[in-house]
């Protein structure tokens, strides 16, 4: 078993309004089980569990210094401009 890192992105609004981080999630942990199934090593979002927000890196050495941070099968998020963004690692 092992682990790959992962970086999806969602819109924080749709014609509803705002959506909330967690609300985000769901809908890419959806997405990712009806695009591959309910495996449990699949390398997708859906292998994870949300953890906390965190802040929205400036250079890319930060970004790494932050995944870093990351359990295993855990997904973190920030917000920049309009858009969730999730960093982690899934299973695989």
């Amino acid at each position: 078993m092992g682990a790959t890192n992962i970086h999806y992105e969602h819109a924080a609004k749709d014609k509803n309004g705002d959506i909330t981080a967690r609300q985000a999630f769901n809908n890419l942990y959806e997405q990712a089980v009806y695009e591959n199934g309910h495996d449990p090593y699949s390398g997708t979002i859906a292998t994870c569990e949300l953890g906390n927000s965190m802040i929205a890196p400036q250079t890319e050495d930060e970004y790494d210094d932050l995944l870093d941070r990351v359990d295993k099968r855990e997904v973190r998020y920030y917000k920049k401009d309009d858009i969730w963004v999730f960093i982690g690692w899934a299973a695989c």
